[in-house]
């Protein structure tokens, strides 16, 4: 620990003290650290029974071990463990229960991973209260009983667990107060965030108190702004939570998406952060933790507004009176693993997907992970010659590159993939093990009345492969993206605000509202002369670093106006993304108006517009607030017969 010994000593005896008081002088184990103690300090472990070196236990696969059963009254001071397993995923594919009083459902059901606080890989970190610790595991959490304490763990790996050590030290007493509540322990986990609710960490009712979490994000763009999210705790029925945070790095008592980097402290830490954007971090509530009369829910918005996709997991520790809130059903062993190769959000399910020869068969793949984006694939088994192919609708872009999700498998062929004869890659999907597989890519693939055919072909397989078999999960379509090419922007003009959630200037109308003169100069922010400069659309967003060319470039106002021609009256998409707020005027008229704080992201909102024939002057105002700048815009040419012209000439 990074913790200097007499602060951790304070600590300690500041939190014992309080804890003594509470409860009375019965309760002498809990005293501070020179007090005389009540009781009899006792150790389960799992030495050689023989005398022997073999200081360990096997735990065959599907199987459970009770490795505590203890009498009360008593409390659990300290609970070690340390495990040799074969399978990668055995930190979330093992669990630990406990149960308390003789309860027939457990106060404690949590992967052994997610436990100890780390479920992505094992991690060395030393909180005070539970963490890893060299090979170890380890908790420090007092958990008090009154008539009997049993702990299972339970292999739900596959295979054999070859060697399982533990240790459980606990004090046995004469009695336990009254007002002592139970430790309990409950594990959860979204793999894709994709509502507009915050994510729960704990919903219960009963009497007691929240003393903290463990969390593991994972972004399917690996990005972090998940973490914009805030945590909001909820007591005892309120409508509004006593507890709102700022945002979720500033929960783990960090800021500035972790910018140090990794570290642990006694009581918050990041545990792990990497270029996949996966976080893992604690906060434990020892110095504060947040009690309730009646129940509690705490919850986790997945980034501002929820607005972010993500795959989500927690841990909650909490004390409270049982009974306890039932936690139903935890997720089965493959859906608790972590995501080994996200697909991204907005993907085409191909078992959607019309086929054209091979037979079509829809698999159930939950038994092997969390990545299948439905928890399915599409499989397919050609027969030897046969050609299959996949039909892709609704394919509205110019050209896309596509990228395909598959499968390997100790039973899976090599595959060909190809589009209009071209283009081919070969995928050998065999491995030891069903898991997910390569990626493949084609890359400007151009739709033929807005389909796109796909001739998918058996082409053999590996010496080790036991089949032919084809599985493929999703395929991602990602546009070429033109952006409007060229633009007269204007600017600054001032962004009068009182705060973040007030700020004027996107309602002041300014003269480029007024009437379009692009020989015209005006009076910008700060008295400045402005007047309007050419602008090269095409890098699109913050390509176009319009931060360069404004000064001051933040709490402002500019205009960017370009013209549309259609041969035709149509209507297309306009797609806007912006840095922060932006309005859309379409021939003078507002067709579009967002206010708010943001990052600027291709195709954040999409809107379709009405041109008329010939000419159509299309006008962006965009604001900032303070920070970055940009705003990006694109129209989807559907008859291929636009044109742009900045002067409408």
């Amino acid at each position: 620990m990074k913790m200097n010994y007499a602060i951790i000593m304070g600590i300690m005896v500041l939190f014992s003290s309080c804890v003594q008081k509470e409860v009375g002088d019965s309760a002498n184990i809990f005293g501070t650290l020179p007090s005389l103690k009540n009781g009899k300090m006792q150790q389960i472990s799992s030495y050689d029974r023989n005398g022997g070196n073999n200081d360990r236990i096997n735990i065959p696969a599907g199987e459970t071990a009770e490795i505590a059963n203890i009498e009360g009254p008593g409390v659990i001071s300290r609970i070690w463990m340390t495990i040799d397993s074969r399978d990668p995923h055995f930190l979330r594919r093992i669990l630990l229960r406990i149960y308390w009083d003789d309860e027939t459902t457990p106060s404690v059901e949590v992967p052994i991973g997610d436990f100890f606080g780390s479920a992505f890989q094992y991690k060395h970190h030393t909180p005070m209260f539970i963490g890893m610790s060299s090979g170890g595991y380890y908790s420090y959490f007092p958990m008090p009983f009154q008539k009997r304490a049993r702990i299972e763990v339970v292999n739900q790996t596959g295979s054999e667990v070859f060697a399982f050590y533990y240790q459980i030290n606990y004090q046995s007493t004469k009695d336990i107060p009254e007002n002592m509540a139970y430790f309990h322990a409950q594990w959860n986990r979204d793999i894709r965030t994709d509502y507009k609710d915050n994510y729960t960490v704990l919903e219960t009712q009963g009497e007691g108190h929240f003393v903290g979490l463990n969390f593991h994000g994972q972004p399917y763009n690996k990005s972090l702004f998940y973490l914009e999210g805030d945590e909001m705790i909820y007591v005892d029925g309120e409508e509004f939570p006593s507890t709102h945070g700022t945002g979720l790095e500033d929960y783990f008592t960090s800021g500035w998406y972790f910018k140090n980097g990794e570290f642990d402290a006694a009581f918050h830490g990041l545990i792990h952060m990497d270029s996949l954007g996966r976080v893992s971090a604690y906060r434990h509530h020892i110095m504060d933790p947040i009690p309730f009369k009646e129940s509690i829910k705490v919850t986790l918005e997945h980034g501002h507004g929820n607005e972010e996709i993500v795959d989500f997991s927690t841990t909650a520790y909490w004390y409270q009176k049982e009974p306890h809130t039932e936690y139903g059903d935890i997720d089965k062993a493959g859906l608790r693993i972590p995501l080994q190769r996200p697909v991204p959000n907005g993907a085409i399910e191909a078992e959607d997907l019309e086929v054209i020869g091979a037979t079509k068969q829809i698999e159930d793949m939950s038994d092997y992970g969390s990545d299948w984006s439905s928890g399915q694939q599409l499989s397919l088994h050609p027969k030897e010659g046969e050609n299959t192919r996949l039909i892709i609708p609704n394919a509205l872009e110019q050209e896309y590159n596509l990228q395909l999700y598959f499968t390997e498998g100790p039973d899976y062929g090599i595959v060909s993939v190809s589009y209009m004869g071209n283009k081919n890659q070969n995928i050998n999907g065999f491995a030891p093990s069903i898991t997910p597989g390569k990626v493949a890519e084609l890359k400007g693939v151009k739709p033929i009345d807005r389909n796109i055919v796909l001739d998918i072909k058996r082409m053999g397989k590996s010496s080790e492969s036991s089949g032919y078999k084809i599985g493929l999960d999703a395929i991602v379509m990602i546009p070429k993206r033109n952006y409007i090419p060229e633009w007269y922007i204007i600017g600054p003009f001032p962004n009068p605000r009182e705060s973040d959630d007030l700020r004027y200037g996107l309602d002041k109308v300014y003269p480029p509202e007024k009437e379009l003169d692009l020989n015209a100069e005006y009076q910008g922010a700060e008295g400045q002369t402005v007047s309007w400069k050419r602008f090269n659309g095409k890098p699109g967003g913050y390509g176009m670093a319009l931060w360069k060319h404004f000064d001051p470039s933040e709490f402002i106002i500019s205009y960017a106006v370009t013209h549309v021609y259609s041969p035709i009256e149509q209507t297309v998409p306009l797609l806007i993304g912006s840095d922060d707020g932006a309005k859309v005027f379409l021939n003078d008229k507002e067709i579009y108006r967002f206010l708010d704080v943001r990052i600027a992201a291709p195709d954040q909102d999409r809107l379709d517009i009405s041109l008329r024939k010939g000419w159509n002057k299309l006008m962006i105002k965009a604001e900032n607030n303070f920070g970055g700048y940009a705003f990006y815009a694109r129209i989807i040419d559907i008859n291929n017969n636009l044109k742009y012209s900045i002067d409408g000439k």
